[in-house]
């Protein structure tokens, strides 16, 4: 099985390519996504919607700067920048917290130190 942290670095790279297949195949069908800003967004055609309409960023790229992993969890400390939908700069730091079951993302938590986005 894929070591967690590489899994997790998958998905930033993921998200900054714009790349949602491989988004979506780091997640369970039931994923539990919390993020500031937007009611918890759980299941996989919820999660599908939110990256493919509703967030708010339109592109950017994530520096991470820690990664803790203890099975089953993951936390990750960085940074993004990029640009909003509206046009507008976008920079903030962030932890995201991830639970993990048989290899899939079961639950995301992420926390904004920042402009939430």
């Amino acid at each position: 099985m894929e070591d967690l942290k590489d899994t997790v670095k998958k998905y930033y790279i993921a998200v900054d390519k714009n790349d949602l297949d491989t988004l979506f195949s780091i997640f369970a069908d039931n994923i539990v996504y919390k993020r500031p800003g937007y009611e918890p967004i759980e299941g996989m055609a919820n999660f599908k919607e939110f990256y493919q309409k509703n967030r708010i960023i339109k592109e950017g790229h994530h520096t991470l700067s820690n990664i803790i992993a203890s099975d089953p969890y993951v936390i990750v400390e960085g940074e993004f920048n990029g640009i909003l939908k509206d046009g507008s700069k976008s920079h903030t730091t962030f932890v995201d917290v991830y639970t993990f079951s048989s290899g899939k993302a079961i639950k995301r938590h992420t926390y904004f130190d920042g402009q939430s986005v």
